[in-house]
């Protein structure tokens, strides 16, 4: 499922796009990125509740963030901002 990028420079996704690019993640992406930013868990917490080691916890929220960021055309932006 592809959602619109942004058309303006520094225009913010829409909330559909957002969601639409969730959607659109791996199951396993999704529920870690979840756990991570929106239920507030520790990468070893979400660890521990997937059985999961923190570095495969690590990879999988860097991966969600990438795909992400690709989906809504936030790549360079978010290049800039680190």
């Amino acid at each position: 499922m592809k959602s619109r990028a942004p058309s303006a420079v520094g225009e913010a996704p829409t909330r559909e796009q957002v969601a639409a690019a969730l959607a659109a993640l791996p199951e396993l992406e999704r529920v870690v990125l979840s756990l991570q930013l929106l239920e507030g868990l520790t990468t070893l917490e979400a660890a521990g509740a997937l059985r999961l080691t923190t570095r495969e916890v690590e990879r999988r929220a860097s991966m969600a963030l990438r795909l992400l960021s690709r989906e809504l055309g936030l790549r360079s932006a978010l290049r800039r901002a680190a």
